[in-house]
């Protein structure tokens, strides 16, 4: 089972280097900068009045004077919150935030809600604990079952990228911030994974200590697969055994969308109770690569896919304290799982109790609530689901 995540990272613009410029010729010099040849005696330049030398030295204590002062000045209103450096000084992650804005995001994070009591287990490539948008991560555990390692790390980047939009906190400030963070690394540097490692993942999310205690509310799953193979098999049961729990699965579609899509979203997207989300751009247009979903043998609100949401274009976080630009369905399942993190904090009576009546609350909240595209077939479309998911508007449903 793999995947491939669609990233872009910048360079800095280089360029052949622009020839030296000839200078206009100063007394004692030829135009165009030529100069003596050797063995003649190179003209000395005349000596400019004592007045220019004197104005030259007060120009840069003055220059200095200013640039301290500017500094001070910065430091000072960071400190009284009056400015925020990072936003100042840092990446350009503010250009993707349109996509918590257009969903509400944002508006529930002015509610005060950050995820706090929150558990969201992440099920993908690891994650780089060292970028400092991570410095006060909760990570409550971490398990590999790829290379068995006992420190996380991330040697794809997709995991760090969806965890950035879940819960960084630095210059890029992710939908539930105070969530705690577990995450299962099940995907390979290559990007693929085992059946059986991904049905591990899942199954760590709920019993991650092996006393049954401090397991996931929310599994974020980034990744899926459309091979028959999985149908029924590990993968599916995994997902099935946390939803009987009533742990909420939040799953991408797939991107298989277009004229070679197979007719459903992926696994394990496609287990009756899970979250499955489709991908729309800023316009808030489905993306072409966001697979269909089907009706078949399902009834509301547990048509696929669910919801959609931003997957076009999405800034993140990256391995190496970097950020890049990510595109698919897997973005727009972890915004989706950062605001499902905000309204089971606003409402914790909707945790995991055992059974499967949270789950459906919720996501009739989600259907009733979510905003309807421009094209978009109502009440359920193939592709954009029920709308695009409004957190706010999903608030006043619960």
């Amino acid at each position: 089972m793999g995947w491939i995540p669609t990233s872009e990272r910048s360079n800095e613009p280089g360029g052949p280097k622009r020839p030296a410029k000839a200078f206009a010729g100063v007394e004692g010099i030829p135009a165009g900068g030529a100069t003596p040849e050797r063995g003649q005696a190179r003209p000395l330049l005349p000596r400019m009045p004592s007045d220019f030398y004197r104005g030259r030295a007060r120009a840069r204590r003055a220059a200095f004077v200013a640039f301290v002062l500017v500094i001070g000045s910065l430091a000072f209103m960071a400190e009284a919150h009056v400015m925020d450096l990072g936003a100042l000084f840092g990446p350009h992650v503010a250009r993707s935030d349109w996509a918590f804005s257009m969903t509400g995001a944002r508006d529930l994070s002015a509610l005060g809600l950050t995820g706090r009591g929150v558990t969201v287990c992440l099920v993908d490539s690891g994650i780089d604990l060292q970028h400092p948008d991570f410095a006060h991560l909760r990570l409550v555990a971490w398990k590999d079952f790829v290379n068995l390692r006992p420190e996380a790390y991330d040697d794809r980047g997709h995991g760090t990228v969806m965890a950035g939009l879940i819960a960084a906190n630095g210059s890029l400030r992710g939908i539930a911030p105070d969530a705690g963070l577990l995450v299962a690394k099940v995907i390979n540097s290559a990007g693929f994974g085992s059946v059986q490692a991904v049905a591990d993942g899942i199954r760590f999310c709920l019993d991650p200590f092996g006393d049954g205690t401090r397991g996931a509310d929310i599994i974020s799953i980034s990744l899926g697969t459309s091979a028959p193979q999985l149908g029924g098999t590990e993968v599916s049961l995994a997902a099935q055994q946390a939803l009987d729990r009533g742990v909420f699965v939040v799953a991408a579609a797939g991107n298989d969308g277009g004229p070679f899509d197979d007719g459903d979203v992926e696994v394990p997207a496609d287990a009756s109770l899970a979250i499955a989300v489709g991908a729309v751009d800023a316009s808030g247009r489905i993306a072409p690569f966001s697979s269909i979903g089907s009706g078949a043998n399902r009834t509301d609100p547990n048509l696929k896919p669910e919801v959609t949401a931003p997957g076009v274009q999405i800034i993140s976080t990256a391995p190496g304290a970097h950020y890049v630009t990510s595109t698919g369905t897997s973005p727009a399942t972890a915004i989706t799982a950062g605001i499902v993190a905000l309204l089971l904090e606003a409402h914790p009576e909707l945790l995991p109790a055992g059974s499967t009546a949270n789950i459906l609350a919720l996501k009739w909240a989600l259907a009733r609530s979510a905003a309807t595209a421009r094209g978009q077939v109502t009440p359920h479309d193939p592709w954009y689901g029920y709308g695009v998911i409004d957190g706010r508007r999903a608030l006043g449903y619960l």
